[in-house]
Formats: structure tokens, sequence, C-alpha cells
């Protein structure tokens, strides 16, 4: 389906609203999925419930939605495109279903990064010893914590960006994976019949394959973990192995949530 354009910006002031744009937006917010719970009606008129639709789509991908659309923003990019840029052979539920696992996604990666920056955080202290060998009482880990959070942030930022997902239709040894020099994400159907948490730290881990360059430091090629082990769990890398292994960006997004289960956590 062809994007549908605005001419200029639609919602809050300053915002021109023209009529066509105003309706184009309402148009792209009633299709919506999951749908909004915001009423409003497809008038062309700018109105209060509009620029509350607007904001609350905001929320699945912002921490301070302006209620407005912008003519180049995220905001028309994602009404228009779903959360990703380009979906190579999937059909409408698969592309809902990847949809709302880069939004959790980009949610867990704002709750670690929020957490990291909270050197009081004895949860988040230990867990960050745990799988990336960093101690942030002490001042010569400095250093490592910047990296880390830097790495972080960027990796959250990357789900903002251009996305493109290739759906395999068959099983694999893999339920997700990025080629060399490639950041499509290629899914298979063991990739869709995980659980949401699963399929999220997928999406995480492919994803630092692609814009941090990291490999499976420390582990054989195939990338082989020991089963049975807790994200959170003491592992045997150092430092350097950790923060070039997409397997300890993962664990350390799922550990981090506020919902996170030591014992459901190993099924991932």
């Amino acid at each position: 389906m062809a994007e549908l354009p605005i001419t200029a910006a639609v919602g809050s002031p300053p915002s021109h609203n023209k009529p066509a744009d105003v309706r184009t937006v309402q148009l792209l917010l009633k299709k919506v999925q999951p749908p909004l719970t915001t009423f409003f009606s497809v008038s062309g008129s700018i109105d209060s419930p509009t620029i509350n639709a607007i904001r609350e789509f905001q929320r699945r991908f912002m921490n301070h939605p302006d209620g407005k659309v912008d003519p180049d923003g995220r905001t028309l990019m994602h009404l228009n495109d779903g959360f990703a840029t380009n979906y190579i052979g999937c059909d409408p539920h698969t592309r809902v279903i990847l949809d709302r696992d880069v939004i959790e996604a980009q949610k867990w990666l704002d709750t670690v990064n929020r957490r990291l920056a909270n050197t009081a955080d004895a949860d988040m202290r230990r867990k960050v010893f745990n799988i990336f060998h960093v101690d942030v009482t002490l001042p010569h880990d400095v250093g490592r914590l910047a990296q880390l959070r830097t790495k972080c942030l960027r990796l959250r930022q990357s789900l903002d960006e251009k996305l493109t997902f290739k759906c395999e239709n068959k099983t694999s040894v893999f339920a997700a994976w990025v080629k060399p020099n490639d950041p499509t994400i290629h899914v298979t159907l063991n990739y869709l019949r995980n659980n949401r948490n699963t399929r999220i730290v997928k999406i995480i881990h492919e994803r630092s394959h692609s814009v941090l360059d990291t490999s499976h430091s420390g582990m054989s090629p195939g990338g082989e973990i020991n089963f049975g082990d807790a994200p959170d769990d003491l592992n045997r890398f150092s430092f350097e192995q950790a923060i070039q292994n997409a397997y300890c960006y993962e664990w350390l997004a799922a550990a981090l949530q506020p919902t996170y289960s030591a014992e459901k956590a190993r099924e991932f």
C-alpha cells in the first residue's frame, strides 16, 4: 500500500492543521494495530480527541509524546509503515506480531537505560556484574559502565531507525538471524511460536549484531549456551567478551524488567 503523505504538521499548536492533512492523519490513526482506545472522528478538523489519539499512539515509542505529526517525522513513519520500514514475505498477521514485538523491545530498552543510570539500584548492580562483569561501585569500572550505557543507548536508538524483517516460511535452528553487513532480521516459523518475551529478546539480540557489531564472543561459532542458566546468573565471560556478545544484551534486557523471574527466564 502506498504511503500517505502530509504537507505540514498536524496536531498540537503551532501545527498548521490543514484539513486534508488532518484527515490523512485521522485515517491513519484509525488503521493502527492494535487499535487505539481514544475515540475520534475522521472529520478533517483538528480537535482534542484527535490530539489525544496522536499522543496515545506516540506513547508506544516516545517517553514524552508531543501530540504532533510532522511530515518527515517518526510518528508519520510509524503510522504509515508500522514499526518496521519494510516487511519481506510477511503476512498481515505476522506484521502485527512484529510491530508489537518492536514496541515492547523499545520499552524494555527504555527500562534498561533508565536503570543503568541509577547506580544506587542494588539489583541492577548485581545483574550488571553477573552478566557484564562490571562493578559499578568501583572507580576503575566507571569507564566500563559508561561504555555499556553508550551501547545500550545506541541499541535503543536503533529501534527508531529503519528496520527490515524477512519472514522465512520454515523452521530453523535459529528462530531469528542477521547476515554480515545486512541488518535485515530474518524470522522463522519457530520465532512466531515463541512466547512474547522470547520474541522480544530475539529482536534485541539480532539488532545488537547489526548496530553494535557484536558476535557470540567467548562462545562456539554457533552461539551455544548453557541451557538451564538464568540470564542473570554469573557467567564465565570476561568484560571484553561480554561487551561483544549479543546474548549478554539479550540477558540484561530480560533481567532488568520489573516482572523478571529467573525461573521463568530459563526458557529463553
